[in-house]
């Protein structure tokens, strides 16, 4: 099996610094939680971003969580979760004491819309794993465990299935989001590694593959303090994995550091083989390599996979706990992997360099949080590049400080990431991103412990295990203007859409495309935008575009006649309006799958054709399922 990769030695640059200031602005001892998982995400469709937290309290003012038992009796958990919402001027905060939205710590809450009604739902993973699963929105911010939520393996047995971390993307490319996941679980007193592609089967349902690939050959890793990545690194359209995290099983294998020693964590990117797959396998990977000597194993850490030097390749940040099997010894640091593609013969060739002009490359910084909102990477100050927010516990500062817990901002550039500043921080935090009431003008917050005496004085601003706001310095990143000439090829089930980057965007842009089923009104590939109406393109979610840095993409779809579109995100991840392309006549041009777009119900349910259930039919065309299950189209005049 080939191995489309390349190590290549780079040159050292000077390193600058960076201008403007960021300071505290509030901080709240009754929030925050250590070890913090969180999204932010439109969940009321009303143009502006709410925020969900979740983590373990750790102190005195924020308390524990009550619940009710099914007898009625009280009882305390470790776990705690809040929801932040825009009313006109502020934040109000809203403590969530529902068990299944308590998540746990590490938790993964990864947005995408799993049923196709326009809403925002989630994936939750994490180490409270009871309640892991796919959650639907209501439209008001209300989630509900899909009830038709199982994992299935390659014959059709359900699975106990609860990992410990989660990322999403289309795999195998037939429009529907799936689901990779990581980590292990103990159910009944048994172990199971909880590793595998999710594959979306349309019905609500998920199926097993490449559940042999995360391993050493003859057993399955069991990961903890894990987090999990998806990308389409080589730009081919198939998206990559990569993960990382603590080998946990309980017969000590490990896997091999660059000096031969095996050691219990690892850092594995997984290429995607994409059309070469064997159409019965549906999905097939391969080990990149990146750990046999380029870059080394980590656990406990993080990942930012973004194209910081706006090159057109993503560029991968990792960081985390390392054996001694670096050059200088580092126990914990963070590595930047500059991308590079060639276009062979064979497909896409990936490149990648361990970047020596990295401004923190062997540096001790430690941000001790292995979820997906540990690191964060976003254009923070309005210049079009990836800026990259890494803090944590620094037992050697990058400006020669005392140790202290400090936060750094990295700015990108075309250079890559060779300056720095110093701005407030944490470890064992969650980073996070409110816009204030303005889309796009994001402001920094984190949540988590810190003890920086450069902005915490221990009375205005206390030290410890807390919230901090901040506000942005810079001005709002402009919207990014739309992609042109969308185009669309259909050759019986195979579709192709393309289209032609704006002429002002950064090639560090990811594009966003949606296909929208016409008499349904079902959005078919979990797309997170506004699609038409006054708020068309804005994002729901602060997250690259589902297409990534691709400008065409190749996907199979069912009969079915389907409107599509594309927009531009850019870095600070606001999407263009979108750019309309054809409809799509495929197949017979009759969509035979409408029951998907339903819940499991006891009685019968009406759907607008935009997807909007509805307590009874309205005027225009319903789509209605009955309690028998079959499904009709009713006209009310």
């Amino acid at each position: 099996m080939k191995k489309l990769f390349t190590l290549i030695a780079a040159a050292a640059l000077t390193l600058g610094a960076s201008a403007q200031t960021i300071t505290v602005s509030s901080v709240d001892e009754t929030l925050a939680n250590d070890y913090a998982g969180g999204v932010e995400i439109d969940v009321n469709n009303d143009g502006l971003k709410e925020l969900f937290v979740s983590g373990m309290p750790q102190w005195d003012a924020a308390g524990k969580t009550i619940l009710m038992d099914a007898d009625g009796n009280e009882y305390e958990v470790d776990r705690k979760a809040w929801m932040f919402t825009w009313n006109g001027s502020a934040y109000d905060k809203k403590a969530l004491n529902t068990p299944d939205m308590l998540i746990g710590i590490r938790g993964h809450l990864i947005p995408a819309d799993f049923n196709g009604d326009g809403n925002v739902d989630l994936y939750l993973a994490g180490e409270t794993y009871d309640f892991t699963g796919v959650y639907l929105n209501d439209g008001q911010g209300n989630f509900t465990k899909d009830a038709r939520y199982a994992v299935k393996d390659v014959e059709g047995n359900e699975l106990e299935w609860f990992p410990k971390a989660a990322d999403v993307a289309d795999f195998n490319q037939d429009g529907l989001v799936d689901v990779v996941t990581i980590g292990w679980s103990n159910v009944y007193s048994h172990r199971l590694a909880n590793a595998a592609v999710l594959i979306n089967n349309g019905d609500g349902t998920f199926t097993t593959r490449a559940t042999d690939l995360i391993g050493n050959g003859e057993e399955n890793y069991e990961l903890a303090l894990c987090t999990v990545k998806a990308f389409d690194l080589n730009n081919d359209g198939y998206p990559e994995f990569m993960f990382q995290g603590n080998i946990d099983n309980e017969s000590g294998i490990g896997a091999y550091t660059s000096k031969g020693n095996m050691v219990r964590r690892t850092f594995v990117c997984f290429m995607n083989l994409g059309a070469e797959t064997d159409p019965e396998d549906v999905v097939a990977f391969y080990d990149l390599g990146l750990a046999d000597g380029l870059s080394h194993q980590f656990g406990n850490g993080n990942f930012a996979v973004v194209d910081f030097n706006a090159d057109g390749v993503a560029d991968i940040f990792v960081t985390g706990e390392s054996p001694d099997d670096a050059v200088n010894g580092w126990d914990y640091y963070g590595q930047l992997l500059r991308g590079k593609i060639t276009k062979t013969a064979e497909g896409n060739d990936v490149q990648y360099t361990d970047d020596q002009t990295f401004v923190a490359r062997g540096k001790d910084i430690r941000p001790l949080c292995s979820n997906n909102v540990g690191v964060r990477a976003i254009d923070y100050n309005a210049d079009g590049y990836y800026d990259l927010f890494y803090p944590g516990w620094c037992p050697g500062m990058l400006d020669g400080g005392n140790a202290t817990q400090a936060g750094w901002l990295l700015p990108g550039s075309a250079a890559g990431l060779i300056s720095y500043q110093r701005i407030p921080g944490s470890s064992e935090q969650g980073i996070f991103f409110l816009d204030y009431g303005v889309e796009g003008a994001l402001n920094y917050t984190f949540t988590g412990y810190h003890g920086d005496n450069a902005y915490f004085d221990g009375t205005t601003f206390p030290t410890g295990r807390s919230m901090v706001f901040t506000k942005n310095p810079w001005s709002v990143a402009s919207r990014p203007d739309a992609p042109t000439a969308p185009t669309a090829q259909v050759n019986d089930h195979q579709v192709k859409l393309s289209w032609t980057p704006a002429a002002s965007s950064l090639k560090n842009v990811t594009y966003e495309y949606y296909l929208k089923e016409k008499s349904t009104g079902r959005i078919y590939n979990a797309s997170t935008s506004f699609i038409g109406g006054d708020k068309d393109g804005v994002r729901k979610v602060l997250r690259e575009g589902n297409a990534y840095m691709n400008t065409e993409v190749n996907v199979t779809l069912p009969d079915g006649t389907f409107e599509w579109g594309v927009q531009t995100v850019n870095a600070a991840q606001r999407g263009s309006v979108f750019a309309k392309g054809q409809d799509l006549v495929v197949g017979t041009g009759q969509f035979n799958s409408i029951s998907s777009i339903t819940e499991t119900v006891a009685e019968q349910a009406v759907y607008t054709l935009d997807g909007k259930r509805v307590a009874t039919a309205q005027k225009g065309v319903n789509v209605v399922k009955m309690t028998d299950g079959t499904v009709k189209k009713v006209i009310v005049k």
